[in-house]
């Protein structure tokens, strides 16, 4: 492929031959001299006070070395950060152990450090807890009205840590106005991420003056770093953080939790390295869960069914603990919930609270979902009652390129303001419903009813927050052969985002991909960085890595026009080579070869070696948007529901290689598909976990997916990034979340079954809703 060629062309993922042959090293296969073993010890109560926790026995037992419970930290190991939240709900953030209390099955109570993980088990089995159990508080709304002496934090007062508050416009006097008002509460259900590699982490404290090493299976090793030296009291130089590779993270390894504060205090207190692995069914109760809300929304709409203002009111289930992203959820879903319609008028307050169930934080989407869900069966529902085409209704109220940049008036936490910088979203919506045959609906639902199925279509349109900052660190290094090594703050974890930024070094180096290693990872190899989150991988931190390269390339003009006896203004910079006006011309490894110390430093430079380094600020955020419609059919004799056709139209700004992003919003559609019909954390009215394992949790197969899945995409560029890029990484979910509800309500709507939340949408549960529109049709 030619250099210079790259940006725009599916350049084939060039992390995967290691992985496909077995190459990966994740923590798992990480094992350094005399490795201790560290087990949890897990509270089996979901609210209850701690009366005495007895060790003795684990003290006699074979290979255990140390046991540790939470009173014995309290004086030197501070809590977990939660760094979008401020004020009096930081009470709720997460300890290392638990002291005093325990909030939720699950909660570490103790740690057990031995010479074995089979010993370190077997002897957490023996430690014995004993527990006056508190009663459980577990519904969202119950949890929000809930005052003593069932607090989970006595201290707050409240069960709510947390209040977002949005207002735009006049909202009181637009609902005074209205020709009618829509009005229903949404509720989103629990589910949790699932990737293959569940968490795990390594402290190894045998570097040089006693300098640890923390292996962790996580998407932001440097922000790792900052919170393990504020909760340890020790200084960022003192700690080494590399993740290596990550099977998978979705938003659950941007996290902070205990077991990495554990190990390392352990493995500083043993001297000694300290390894564990979370099990599967650890993963179910001990790594954050998603989605939980309850969104009471009400639309005021005119004559024409133009909706001028929404008000909202929400909860937030966060479980029994601020995580470090705690209220990042219910911000954006408050923030976002108009999308892509233009609604003048909008006010709503998000109340985070939290209840005795497992944390929860983020998830791909991270509140967008939600948001999407809320606003698109809210437009069907005005449509179908008012008598309106729905696609007409959506593009009446849709904002235009000529609206751009649109500030919408709301903010999200960490990420600032929420101006819109770019899209056509009404051109998004055309080709997606071109895409889908639209035009050929009825036929399609005239077959499926001979068959004797019912066939349903949900349309979504979103705009979803990516690429947030505050920024990202590229630097780029040109060896002497002519090799060029990218260091990345990003830390990819399976998106190919080593690709991305390779194709972007590439074109401006114009030089062949093959030439670019990308390293990532490891805050000794880079010391700053950010992570990967938000969709900001490949065009925050390819940016940076891009503008890196921009500077290595000036550079090596200034050198080259020593070598060439020319001005730095007459070189011409092509296929990688300085080439000056007389046909002379100096190859990137000969220009880096020159500018090394072992040479007099060449008149014009400040610093020796072609390497530079640069950090991209971002100016605001960029907003993707895409249009999903998705088909169902559905067996109203047993519920079964089956995904038959999907598109999509997804509009990340510039498209660095748009096989990737085909293959993430393809992906983001399985994880919407999975949670909208299998997925589900349940619990008993005590509090305990009916969801421990695959067993009772279903993911989706490829069997599950629609045949096939017909995609295109646009191209808007963000003024906010230099090369035009945007996020791709979560929009799949985002939108495939509130299709395919939209579908299923579709084709509840002519039996008077009105869907008001995101399943899933098992055959019991359809059966149920088919079931009661008999019932009330008979009555």
């Amino acid at each position: 492929m030619a250099a210079g060629r790259l940006v725009g062309t599916p350049v084939p993922r060039r992390e995967d031959k290691r992985l496909l042959l077995g190459q990966a090293r994740f923590v798992a296969d990480i094992s350094v001299p005399r490795m201790l073993h560290m087990a949890l010890v897990r509270s089996t109560k979901a609210h209850a006070m701690i009366e005495n926790i007895d060790v003795a026995k684990v003290l006699a037992a074979p290979g255990v070395r140390r046991v540790v419970i939470g009173s014995e930290l309290a004086d030197t190991v501070g809590a977990l950060p939660s760094i979008d939240l401020a004020g009096p709900g930081l009470a709720a953030c997460y300890r290392v152990l638990a002291i005093g209390k325990v909030r939720y099955v699950g909660e570490p109570v103790a740690a057990i450090f031995a010479e074995t993980p089979f010993q370190a088990n077997e002897a957490a089995a023996l430690v014995e807890v004993t527990y006056r159990e508190l009663p459980a508080v577990l519904d969202t709304e119950q949890a929000a009205a809930t005052k003593p002496p069932s607090l989970l934090y006595e201290a707050l007062g409240s069960n709510v840590i947390h209040t977002v508050h949005q207002n735009v416009g006049d909202v009181d006097a637009a609902f005074a106005a209205a020709h009618r008002v829509f009005e229903d509460t949404y509720r989103i259900h629990r589910y949790v991420a699932s990737p293959m590699e569940t968490r795990g982490v390594l402290a190894d404290p045998t570097g040089r003056a006693g300098r640890i090493t923390l292996y962790t299976s996580t998407q932001f090793p440097h922000l790792v770093r900052a919170f393990l030296a504020a909760v340890l009291g020790m200084a960022e130089t003192d700690l080494h953080v590399v993740a290596p590779d990550v099977g998978g993270g979705f938003g659950v390894k941007c996290e902070f939790y205990p077991e990495e504060v554990l190990a390392v205090w352990a493995a500083k207190a043993l001297e000694r390295p300290v390894k564990w692995l979370e099990t599967r069914a650890e993963h179910f109760v001990a790594t954050t869960h998603a989605r939980e809300q309850v969104h009471r929304m009400r639309a005021a709409v005119d004559e024409d069914g133009i909706v001028t203002a929404v008000t909202l009111e929400s909860l937030t289930n966060n479980g029994a603990a601020a995580a470090t992203l705690s209220v990042t959820p219910a911000s954006i879903s408050s923030a976002m919930l108009r999308g892509p319609y233009r609604i003048p008028n909008y006010r709503a307050k998000s109340e985070s609270v939290v209840t005795n169930k497992t944390p929860l934080a983020v998830y791909r989407g991270a509140g967008h979902p939600q948001a999407v869900l809320c606003m698109e069966l809210t437009m069907d529902r005005i449509a179908r009652e008012m008598g309106v085409d729905r696609v007409e209704l959506r593009r009446r109220n849709m904002l235009t390129p000529a609206d751009m940049p649109s500030d919408r008036g709301t903010e999200i936490v960490l990420a600032g303001k929420v101006i819109y910088d770019s899209g056509d979203y009404g051109e998004s919506l055309a080709r997606a419903l071109e895409l889908a045959g639209w035009s050929k609906r009825d036929e399609l639902a005239e077959d499926a009813k001979r068959r004797g199925k019912l066939l349903g279509i949900g349309i979504a349109c979103l705009v979803e927050e990516t690429a947030i900052g505050p920024y990202e660190t590229g630097d780029v290094r040109v060896d002497g052969v002519g090799k060029v090594t990218v260091f990345t703050g990003a830390s990819p974890h399976g998106q190919g985002t080593a690709t991305a930024i390779a194709q972007l070094v590439a074109d401006e180096l114009e030089i062949d991909i093959d030439r670019i290693v990308v390293r990532h990872g490891d805050t000794d190899v880079i010391p700053d960085g950010v992570g990967t989150f938000a969709s900001r991988g490949g065009a925050i931190g390819g940016a940076a890595a891009r503008l890196a390269a921009r500077k290595v390339r000036e550079k090596a003009l200034i050198v080259a026009a020593e070598m060439l006896q020319a001005s730095p203004g007459d070189l011409v910079w092509s296929e990688g080579e300085a080439r000056a006006p007389n046909g002379a011309s100096a190859t990137l490894a000969t220009i880096a070869a020159r500018a090394t110390a072992w040479n007099s430093m060449p008149k014009g430079l400040s610093s020796f070696n072609l390497a530079e380094e640069s950090h991209f600020q971002v100016p605001g955020i960029a907003f993707a948007n895409a249009t999903h419609i998705c088909q169902v059919e559905i067996d109203p004799e047993t519920g079964e529901l089956n995904v038959t056709g999907y598109a999509v139209v997804h509009d990340c700004g510039t498209v660095i290689n748009p096989m990737i992003v085909e293959g993430q919003v393809i992906g983001g559609i399985a994880q919407g598909l999975g949670g909208t019909l299998f997925e589900e954390i349940r619990y008993d009215e005590a509090g305990q976990p009916l969801t421990q394992g695959f067993g009772d949790y279903l993911l989706p197969t490829a069997a599950d997916m629609p045949r096939t899945i017909r995609s295109g995409s646009m191209q808007t560029p963000s003024p906010l990034n230099p090369f035009g890029m945007k996020g791709a990484g979560e929009g799949g979910t985002t939108g495939s979340v509130a299709a395919i509800s939209g579908a299923v309500a579709d084709a509840l709507a002519p039996l008077g079954v009105r869907v008001t939340s995101d399943g899933p949408f098992t055959p019991p549960l359809v059966l149920g809703l088919v079931k009661s529109a008999a019932r009330t049709v008979a009555a």
